[in-house]
């Protein structure tokens, strides 16, 4: 029996979905994104408070209760209880340095979270390296061309147990502006745009287990990464095939001009490019050289999502609202694209117009949540005036 859109409301209302706004360097960003969580206005936190964050570091209760949670810094004597085994510990210190070959700012970022919350960057590190083999996000996206435009849509799948569901709007110092969403995996996005226009979206993959994977990027960085540093499509798939992946994942990225699919496996990254002026997404490899690797028990849920979002956009008349076309795709309960049941629940839902610079999220299931317009994430202008002065 199909789930109804009633049955998980109670569980969306229980959700934290949070907006909000980021800014300066990323030190200061890490702190700030750690106060904010917490409705903390002063860097002193409490055990119990800390404990709020189990899911954002990826810990058990237990596991946050050895944590070094003091106010003041730890002494030479004092040596903290690790959360990671000591093979996990330097497999996770490897992965941060390759974040920071590809985005030095991020390691100030990592370290001002830890430095809000009395840790040391050790104990942070598990959400940077580990679950490569748990469940993964799912999710549904598309791009197509409107006239001379393109438009994106994009729900958030994945379960309920994901409470934290915060839309950031991000201004860093020295690089690009951006908004999207993050379910509180450290420093990471699942989807956003920038102020150029670009737009990137995580897609699930899951795969035949990895033999061996080397140290790399967590999927929820490749998006921020993205977003923060490239400001068109092009440059975006030329520094995501050159990234190390962790994970089988998708991308999808467009601009105001372009869009394609970036299939990432640990040892084999490969892109698709738009057909008849549309591309999509979902939770399965397309490229005939990846197919194969595919192990997914939701094979068949995503292959359905994913023709009927074609044949909607290969249907789809040209004079008619390209807005009311992809809410239409992305509430529909029949396939279903908007999900109701633990694991592929709609979490989020977002549309978005790259080239008049027009973006809307819905905070919740589409089907019953408005789609709110989301203030376009500085622009240009600004920030080369900014620059000057």
């Amino acid at each position: 029996m199909m789930a109804k859109p009633e049955d998980d409301l109670e569980l969306e209302k229980q959700a934290d979905y949070r907006t909000y706004t980021l800014a300066g360097n990323h030190y200061e960003i890490g702190r700030q994104s750690v106060m904010i969580m917490l409705g903390e206005e002063s860097a002193r936190v409490t055990e119990e408070e800390a404990a709020e964050v189990a899911q954002l570091l990826g810990l058990s209760i237990e596991q946050l209760a050895s944590l070094d949670m003091r106010d003041e810094p730890p002494t030479e004597e004092r040596v903290e209880d690790e959360p990671l085994s000591p093979s996990q510990l330097s497999f996770a210190r490897d992965c941060l340095q390759v974040i920071g070959n590809f985005h030095p700012p991020l390691m100030d970022e990592f370290e001002g979270w830890a430095d809000a919350l009395g840790l040391s960057m050790d104990s942070i590190l598990s959400t940077l390296s580990l679950g490569m083999e748990a469940q993964s996000p799912n999710s549904s996206a598309f791009a197509w061309r409107r006239g001379e435009g393109i438009m994106v849509g994009r729900n958030h799948d994945f379960t309920y147990r994901a409470k934290t569901r915060h839309l950031i709007r991000t201004t860093p110092v020295a690089y690009y502006a951006t908004v999207g969403m993050n379910d509180g995996l450290l420093g990471g996005r699942h989807d956003g745009v920038n102020e150029w226009g670009l737009f990137v979206a995580f897609n699930g993959v899951m795969t035949a287990k990895h033999k061996r994977v080397q140290p790399g990027i967590i999927f929820h960085l490749v998006p921020r990464i993205l977003l923060e540093t490239c400001a068109s499509a092009r440059e975006a798939i030329m520094l995501a095939r050159e990234m190390p992946h962790l994970m089988s994942c998708s991308y999808i990225i467009a601009d105001p001009q372009e869009m394609f699919v970036v299939e990432a496996y640990p040892k084999s990254v490969r892109v698709r490019e738009a057909e008849d002026n549309y591309i999509a997404v979902t939770n399965h490899f397309i490229h005939p050289e990846l197919q194969g690797l595919m192990r997914s028990p939701i094979q068949e849920n995503s292959e359905r999502r994913l023709s009927m979002i074609v044949s909607a956009l290969q249907e789809a008349e040209e004079d008619g609202d390209p807005w009311q076309i992809a809410r239409d795709i992305l509430t529909d309960h029949e396939t279903p694209v908007c999900g109701h049941t633990d694991g592929l629940a709609t979490l989020w839902s977002l549309v978005a117009d790259l080239t008049n610079q027009r973006l809307t999220y819905s905070l919740g299931a589409p089907c019953r949540n408005q789609f709110q317009e989301i203030p376009w994430p500085g622009n240009v202008q600004d920030r080369e005036s900014m620059y000057e002065t």
